[in-house]
């Protein structure tokens, strides 16, 4: 895959062109009326690739009920992991975070209590 960015974007009182250049440097003008720049991930899984974990469509299969991946303390969150009905949205990622992290909490300390707070209700005390 060719990668670019956009070097110049040209028009008077409206968009006219861009301008986008490849790594290697070659430029390509672009006759344009809109320009919608979004910003977008390829996740690739890489060397935990090889872990032994359950791989689904290179995305890691997790449990739902705390994101807990097949290997006893690997959590997988975000847009790496799958399940039925996975949406690739950051407030999902969101939800997925907070329920990983308490059951991480649990792993790391066993014998320790959960102490849960809300933030909208007791603020956050670094600020």
């Amino acid at each position: 895959m060719l990668k670019s960015h956009v070097l110049k974007i040209e028009g008077k009182e409206r968009l006219e062109k861009v301008i986008v250049s490849d790594y290697s440097g070659f430029e390509t003008h672009i006759d344009a009326d809109y320009l919608i720049p979004l910003f977008g991930l390829s996740p690739k899984l890489g060397p935990i690739a090889e872990w032994g974990l359950n791989i689904d469509r290179s995305a890691v299969a997790v449990n739902t009920y705390d994101y807990s991946t097949n290997i006893d303390g690997v959590f997988a969150i975000g847009d790496i992991n799958t399940y039925p009905g996975k949406l690739k949205l950051i407030l999902c990622g969101f939800h997925e975070a907070a329920l990983m992290a308490q059951s991480a909490f649990r792993f790391v300390y066993p014998d320790q209590k959960l102490n849960f707070k809300y933030t909208t209700v007791n603020g956050i005390s670094a600020f």
